[in-house]
């Protein structure tokens, strides 16, 4: 069971990725694969980042396995057996915990690219493809391991975009992002909070059921905060040479995580942060990818208003 899982999770990064004869796709390559690239020949960066990646994949592959105990409790079954997937899946992890000692012994590491695979990590004879177990998450475990190296390291200056158009806007990213409080507009109508061209508008209290002034200005809050804060992860990303597919943008929830998977391109890059109001919002996301990209200077200046009531986010009163 083991030796044929550890060929399933190899052949993953194949699957599906085979081009017809005498096709010759051209793919850009994500953030991950182009950090993989510069750091094959970067002795100290590859040990590094070959730690990092290892243990990334560890935890995934013991969460994938927590998951499948969970469910083989609750009396789940499917194509296969939930427990003997645990199993499987622990002892798995173990090998790669075991490659993990060795790099952090100073064994040597080659970073391979296959070029219709996922990055795999060498230590000695033995090596590791960073596949995701689950196809469909495999942005994120690669979204991870990037982050967790690049929160160490200046990925920034790694990945720098070498064109010249590129290369010349090198305006300074602050770490964290400002979120100044929004114009507030109180009115017969309804209150109205606003910033930089995107506004919220509430009704007026008499077609409201139980709102308050209190409960307006911290949703506003939230919002702007979560804005602020994706457009400056944005515009880390590209200056790290992440081309924005703004209509291939989309978000989802992961399980067992706070944070959410923000699908940027269709390279596969992916950022995780968290987007409570604007992934449980239906639509919301969509409808602000104008603001947002001429908040990171991909689009021209973008007015937008919102309805409280018609997001949800405001109860009507009844009549």
């Amino acid at each position: 069971m083991y030796r044929v899982l550890v060929a399933s999770l190899l052949m993953a990064g194949m699957a599906g990725m085979a081009a017809e004869p005498g096709a010759t796709p051209v793919m850009e390559a994500s953030r991950f694969q182009r950090l993989v690239e510069q750091l094959a020949a970067d002795d100290a960066g590859r040990q590094q980042f070959a730690d990092i990646a290892l243990m990334e994949l560890a935890e995934v592959l013991l969460a994938e396995a927590a998951l499948a105990r969970r469910q083989a409790a609750d009396g789940e079954a499917g194509a296969r057996s939930p427990l003997g997937w645990a199993v499987a899946v622990e002892q798995y992890a173990g090998e790669v915990l075991r490659l993990q000692r060795a790099v952090q012994a100073n064994k040597p590491v080659q970073l391979l690219l296959p070029p219709l695979a996922d990055p795999a990590i060498q230590v000695g004879a033995a090596s590791v493809m960073l596949s995701h177990p689950r196809r469909d998450q495999q942005g994120v475990l690669e979204a991870r391991i990037a982050s967790a190296f690049c929160a160490n390291n200046d990925c920034a200056r790694v990945l720098a975009p070498t064109t010249a158009p590129q290369a010349a806007k090198q305006e300074p990213i602050p770490i964290t992002a400002e979120t100044p409080e929004p114009t507030w507009s109180f009115t017969r109508d309804g209150n109205v909070c606003a910033q930089r061209g995107l506004r919220v508008e509430f009704p007026p209290p008499a077609e409201r059921a139980g709102s308050r002034l209190v409960d307006e200005r911290a949703l506003c809050q939230q919002l702007f905060a979560e804005l602020n804060n994706l457009a400056l992860e944005l515009r880390w990303q590209m200056r790290q040479g992440v081309t924005l597919e703004w209509s291939a943008m989309v978000s989802t929830s992961l399980p067992q995580r706070t944070d959410h998977a923000l699908l940027l391109n269709s390279a596969g890059d992916t950022l995780l942060i968290a987007l409570p109001l604007l992934h449980g919002t239906p639509g919301l996301l969509y409808v602000l990818l104008p603001w947002l990209a001429a908040e990171v200077g991909s689009g021209p200046p973008a007015d937008i208003t919102l309805d409280a009531v018609k997001l949800g986010w405001t109860t009507p009163a009844s009549r």
